[in-house]
């Protein structure tokens, strides 16, 4: 039964990395999550209290696990997808996992 489930993952993963390459890569959906996630990480960088870098970064990568854990769960049971990613083989590189929600939190701390 593993086996099956291995086999069937990778299938799909070849599948989703096909989809990335053909009709996400370099598409205006791709570009703007580039765009946005270079945006919150430079106004993350500009904004950061170089006094309270050790807690403001902490809490930037405690609220990203966080993020991420949510989002997975979600995606696990199928409630939510992401049809563009940045990285086909890294789900928690969208924007809102990445940059929108971790960088915001941190910078209300």
């Amino acid at each position: 039964m593993f086996e099956m489930i291995k086999m069937m993952q990778q299938v799909l993963n070849e599948k989703e990395f096909s989809y990335w390459v053909h009709q996400d890569f370099f598409s205006f959906q791709w570009w703007l999550i580039v765009v946005i996630n270079a945006l919150f990480l430079l106004l993350f960088y500009f904004f950061i209290g170089r006094q309270r870098l050790f807690f403001m970064l902490l809490f930037f990568f405690i609220s990203f696990d966080l993020v991420g854990l949510v989002d997975e769960f979600g995606k696990f049971f199928n409630l939510w997808r992401y049809p563009h990613q940045m990285l086909p083989f890294t789900d928690r590189f969208n924007t809102v996992d990445f940059a929108i929600i971790p960088v915001s939190i941190a910078l209300v701390y």
